[in-house]
C-alpha cells in the first residue's frame, strides 16, 4: 500500500503553514520535537489546520499520535 502523495502533500502544506516555515526542505523532517516551533503549543495548531486542511476531526485519544506526516496521513478518515 503506498501513501497518497497529494494526501501527504496537503498534509505537509497544512504543517508548514501551521507552523510559519517553508515546506518545500526536504532535508528538515516534519516531526514534532524536530521541526521548529512543533512543540506542545505548536502541535494544537498543526493538528488544527490539519483538520481544517481535511475537514475532519481527530478524537482527543488520537492527538498524542500524531507526531509526523506518515502518523497524521493514517490517522486520516479513509476517503
Amino acid at each position: 500500500m503506498s501513501l497518497d502523495n497529494t494526501t501527504e502533500q496537503r498534509v505537509q502544506q497544512a504543517i508548514a503553514r501551521a507552523l510559519k516555515i517553508s515546506g518545500s526542505d526536504p532535508s528538515t523532517p516534519l516531526r514534532m520535537g524536530s521541526t521548529p516551533g512543533w512543540d506542545s503549543m505548536g502541535h494544537m495548531m498543526v493538528v488544527m489546520e490539519i483538520e481544517k486542511e481535511f475537514n475532519t476531526r481527530f478524537a482527543s485519544y488520537v492527538l498524542p499520535q500524531l507526531l509526523d506526516v506518515p502518523s497524521i496521513v493514517k490517522a486520516l478518515p479513509q476517503v
